[in-house]
């Protein structure tokens, strides 16, 4: 995946994740605002209700957001009153601590405090009661009001831990992608690099063996300078190969020229047509096309074309029969490239694009390669907007379909 495209990717993730969780902050503080309204209204109303039944013209006033105040300014039986409150508040399903003070009227001075837990059963109501003459007013305190009144929004607080989760996985998810980017790039680099300095022996040991060939043209030791002539050439190959697969990840936009796609296919078809030859095969071109200019990389096209007729030649067990034929598709060129080879399984077929695949045979892979070529050509029949396909009976033979927009 291109830089671009996954910096793109995180940007955008990461403000989804953003905008939901100030959407779920937003929503969760509405619900909680509801829930202390609703909370606050039940202990007016549960609070007036007892206020009425021990003095006349009693006012409950909130202080606070956890402290209710009632001014009664009447004569108040300390035990009584709790019993009451106790009583009111089980009524309305107030489980929830709360303290009970009791003050004198005219100086608010403390003269009875209680705490309630939430647990605890409620008491039976005073049957007597030692009456007090001073005027008195009361006060109760919810110390623990945030806390329960998060309790009842349990739905919102699973959901905002689902969410942090999500974001958690997230994180995790995006550290561990740049992470396998990173070791990838390393990778790509360390095979880049290992290709190159395979190279330049690769070719002195070329120049050695052709002044070696002109030295003894004509002796009996010719033979094995042929024999590493060809073996250097086939070395030399599958580095071009591994180094192809490996940068096409990096590829740039291809420089794009008008050309023959004709033309093209000619050059890739006569470096192979002495192989065919020798194994009794044959290698036919049908140009069909009336028109075969295209805009395209000549050295990305030749290394693809020629990595489909390596394949078409090195699956074909016996007499090889390569067809290249191109015709007319509107205003695109389609190349097929159609051979008698062992062909592919139902099960492999969607598979063949992929990098380091090769089809074998059981457990064997019967033909050497690194599995980079049809993934090579992919990348570069799409770096030119291209298609390709692939069609395949197995034991009958495969087709590679191309096509490109003309120039």
């Amino acid at each position: 995946m291109k830089s671009k495209h996954l910096r793109g990717i995180i940007l955008a993730g990461t403000l989804v994740l953003i905008c939901l969780m100030i959407v779920q902050v937003y929503w969760f503080r509405k619900a909680f605002d509801v829930a202390e309204k609703q909370f606050d209204h039940t202990v007016q109303v549960a609070l007036k209700k007892v206020a009425d039944s021990v003095a006349k013209d009693a006012e409950v006033k909130k202080m606070s957001s956890s402290f209710f105040f009632v001014a009664t300014n009447s004569e108040l039986n300390d035990q009584l009153l709790d019993s009451l409150v106790k009583k009111e508040f089980a009524r309305r399903s107030l489980s929830v601590d709360y303290e009970l003070g009791v003050y004198n009227a005219v100086d608010d001075t403390l003269v009875y405090g209680n705490y309630v837990e939430a647990t605890r059963r409620l008491e039976a109501e005073v049957a007597g009661y030692k009456r007090s003459h001073a005027e008195k007013n009361f006060a109760i305190y919810f110390p623990k009001k945030q806390s329960y009144l998060a309790a009842q929004l349990g739905v919102w607080i699973f959901s905002t831990i689902i969410l942090l989760l999500m974001m958690g996985f997230f994180a995790y998810a995006i550290a561990s992608l740049l992470r396998e980017r990173k070791f990838a790039e390393l990778k790509s680099d360390f095979i880049n690099n290992m290709t190159h300095e395979f190279k330049t022996p690769v070719t002195n040991i070329r120049i050695a063996g052709e002044i070696l060939q002109k030295k003894i043209a004509g002796q009996a030791d010719q033979v094995y300078i042929d024999i590493l002539l060809k073996e250097n050439e086939r070395l030399r190959q599958k580095i071009d190969q591994v180094l192809s697969g490996v940068s096409v990840e990096y590829m740039k936009r291809p420089v794009l020229e008008a050309m023959d796609i004709h033309r093209l296919i000619e050059d890739c078809a006569e470096a192979f047509l002495l192989k065919v030859q020798e194994r009794s095969g044959v290698l036919q071109l049908e140009f069909n096309a009336s028109n075969a200019t295209i805009l395209g990389d000549k050295d990305l096209l030749l290394q693809a074309i020629t990595n489909i007729i390596d394949n078409a030649e090195k699956y074909s067990p016996h007499q090889p029969k390569i067809l290249v034929r191109t015709k007319d598709l509107g205003d695109k060129i389609e190349i097929d490239i159609s051979d008698n080879g062992i062909g592919i399984a139902p099960d492999m077929r969607s598979k063949v694009f992929e990098k380091f695949f090769r089809v074998r045979s059981g457990n064997v892979y019967t033909v050497k390669g690194f599995g980079l070529g049809l993934s090579f050509v992919k990348s570069v029949i799409q770096a030119h907007r291209g298609e390709v396909n692939l069609f395949s009976e197995l034991n009958k033979g495969t087709e590679v379909k191309i096509i490109l927009p003309k120039a």
